[in-house]
């Protein structure tokens, strides 16, 4: 229904697909033109002789990570002769296509296949493109093929888990890096991290309230995961978070994993249902088993008071000393 300016008065109208005219029905006047139909156009342009291997008019969705937006032109060869293909592929090469976008959708691909390898919400594979796609156009920083970029994209979602606060260490995401060491990966997050900061620099500049988000694991976060990895029950659970807690009051100089690993073992053999074995704990835990036991001599001392006292007495701590002592009897 449109107002005819003939008519006076608003009339049915027709639209004439093919010249694009909108037309009174009564009176046949041309009240517009050039209409535009928005809607879904479901026609194909393939080759008559079906040679088109991709016969859709538009091409994929605009990439906001990229700084084209992932729009590009592409010189289709078969148009053009065979002494001019040299020129062609030059030019194409030279002047249209960004290796370095290239790499960034290349590494975006990698990131996926890591991220449903760990089956990672869509968030942090989002966040781990997005940290990829600062290395556009960063001369200091560019990726490199094979090696390199599996390393990079590996630490773009270790840290992107940080800044999510899902525990992930390095060596689980690693088990998804193929032929990538935990050493190449650590070189890596340091140079993501050295980039991030830079770009956190030129934000707090502009912007003197804007705080870098916290990115440290911690260790309570990795409490619930290792705890049903060990199928350990929900008193135990609750009694080794407490004791995770308390212990950051102390002056323990151990990394955090093996605090929790050496904190699990000996709440593990105060058990009265369950002992969970050295060897487990260290599996789950991704921890050696000399760190364990070393690390249980330097916070013995602290047992009495880290060890919640509901779950245990001190008479029954004082038993660890006996396990702890037969380590150094052993080794004599």
């Amino acid at each position: 229904m449109d107002t005819c300016l003939d008519c006076k008065r608003v009339t049915e109208t027709v639209i004439d697909i093919r010249t694009g005219d909108t037309i009174c029905t009564e009176c046949s006047l041309v009240i517009s033109d050039h209409y535009i139909d928005d809607s879904q156009e479901w026609r194909t342009f393939a080759n008559d002789d079906n040679s088109d291997r991709d016969p859709n008019r538009v091409g994929a969705p605009t990439n906001p990570l990229l700084k084209s937006g992932g729009i590009c032109t592409i010189i289709d060869k078969s148009t053009t002769s065979k002494n001019n293909d040299l020129i062609v592929t030059r030019t194409q090469n030279l002047v249209i296509r960004n290796s370095e976008e290239d790499m960034i959708v290349k590494a975006c691909k990698e990131i996926k296949r890591m991220t449903d390898g760990l089956n990672l919400v869509s968030g942090v594979e989002f966040r781990a493109c997005e940290i990829i796609s600062k290395f556009n156009g960063d001369n200091n920083m560019r990726l490199s093929r094979r090696k390199h970029l599996t390393a990079v994209c590996a630490a773009a979602v270790s840290r992107a888990c940080r800044e999510m606060n899902l525990s992930r260490t390095l060596k689980e995401i690693s088990t998804v890096a193929h032929g990538v060491s935990l050493k190449d990966i650590n070189k890596a997050s340091m140079a993501i991290r050295r980039l991030l900061e830079s770009d956190q620099a030129e934000t707090a500049s502009s912007s003197p309230c804007a705080t870098p988000p916290q990115v440290i694991i911690k260790t309570r976060e990795l409490v619930r995961r290792f705890c049903s990895k060990l199928d350990i029950t929900e008193r135990e659970t609750k009694a080794i978070r407490e004791a995770v807690e308390i212990a950051d009051n102390f002056d323990i100089r151990r990394n955090p994993k093996s605090v929790l690993a050496t904190i699990i073992f000996m709440i593990s053999q105060l058990s009265k249902t369950k002992r969970n074995p050295i060897r487990d704990i260290a599996m789950a835990t991704e921890v050696v088993e000399n760190t364990i036991k070393s690390s249980a001599k330097d916070m013995y001392p602290y047992a009495s008071k880290i060890i919640p006292k509901w779950y245990a007495s001190e008479e029954e701590v004082k038993r660890l000393g006996g396990i702890i002592g037969s380590w150094d009897a052993a080794r004599v």
